[in-house]
């Protein structure tokens, strides 16, 4: 004896399965516009639009001591990107953080094996002679491509108004105890492998890595050293 024979799919069960089949090529089709879509957005993000940083100054030629006890000049740092600041080893204000937050660029350009460097400059050469500054860089945690320069006051001066057009004075005593015997700007400039200036960043509010390293970036694209540090 045979069975029953099966019975044939009724018209529910066929539009069931065609309406499975429609959802199914759909979803495919829609997975397939989010991972393009998404691929899109990936080689987006890898790519960077490089710009092109304002010319903010041109340096002048100066001639400072390194802790090395040897002299420093603009021409020395021909071909270099470099970043440069103001400070004392005396500051009980802002300095340490500045200095601090210098030394971590300091580290982060190192990759570059010598073709960015750190410089920091005394605004108080009296107290910061090349032996305290070697104490201070040890201190400190100073590395080999962070220099720490120190000459003569009214050259200070001039570098730091007239070069970077930053204010550095001597703090009248009792105006602001706390600061010591210098008042100094805390901007930490970006300065061109031509000695000029292509950026200021805060050197104390802790984003000064974050701010610069990308337009460091972009002064190595325009000079022709790759991509970002």
């Amino acid at each position: 004896m045979t069975g029953p024979a099966p019975a044939s799919p009724g018209p529910r069960s066929a539009s069931r399965r065609l309406t499975t089949i429609v959802w199914t090529l759909l979803s495919l089709g829609l997975f397939a516009v989010i991972l393009g879509g998404m691929r899109e957005m990936w080689q987006a993000s890898e790519r960077h639009d490089f710009r092109e940083l304002p010319v903010l100054g041109q340096l002048n030629d100066f001639r400072l001591i390194e802790r090395d006890g040897q002299p420093r000049t603009l021409a020395d740092l021909k071909g270099q990107i470099w970043f440069a600041g103001f400070f004392f080893t005396d500051c009980q204000g802002p300095c340490p953080a500045l200095i601090g937050q210098m030394v971590e660029l300091s580290r982060a350009v190192a990759r570059t094996k010598g073709k960015v460097r750190v410089v920091a400059i005394s605004v108080d050469p009296e107290t910061d002679t090349p032996g305290r500054l070697r104490e201070y860089a040890k201190r400190m945690g100073v590395g080999d491509n962070f220099w720490l320069l120190t000459g003569p006051l009214p050259e200070v001066f001039r570098i730091a108004r007239e070069g970077f057009k930053v204010a550095v004075e001597e703090n009248p005593p009792g105006a602001v105890p706390q600061a010591g015997k210098m008042l100094h700007s805390t901007k930490v400039a970006l300065v061109d492998a031509q000695g000029r200036i292509r950026g200021y960043y805060d050197g104390t509010g802790g984003e000064l890595l974050g701010r610069a390293l990308p337009d460091l970036g972009d002064l190595m694209h325009e000079a022709g050293e790759g991509n970002r540090p």
